[in-house]
């Protein structure tokens, strides 16, 4: 019983673990400039009937600074996370 309740105890550090990882490896590909422009593509080519959304995600450059927010993000989930289970 004990053992169930300390593992219970970790189940949140857990998860911002894996996802503080998870955020700061898509953060840093999409923060990129090959990872942007891979994404833009994607994107604009699912709007090939609409040309005026086409050319705003073209324009969009604030994709650079959000993945790098994320990447942040995650980098300092993942550091809590760590000092969380090194802690307790």
């Amino acid at each position: 019983m004990l053992q169930l309740s300390a593992r219970a105890a970790h189940d949140g550090q857990v998860f911002l673990l894996i996802w503080g990882v998870g955020a700061l490896v898509m953060g840093s590909a999409f923060a990129s400039k090959k990872g942007s422009d891979w994404f833009r593509a994607v994107i604009a080519s699912g709007l090939q009937g609409k040309p005026v959304q086409q050319a705003r995600t073209q324009n969009f450059g604030s994709l650079r600074v959000i993945a790098a927010v994320l990447a942040v993000a995650g980098l300092i989930g993942s550091t809590a996370a760590v000092a969380l289970l090194t802690r307790g």
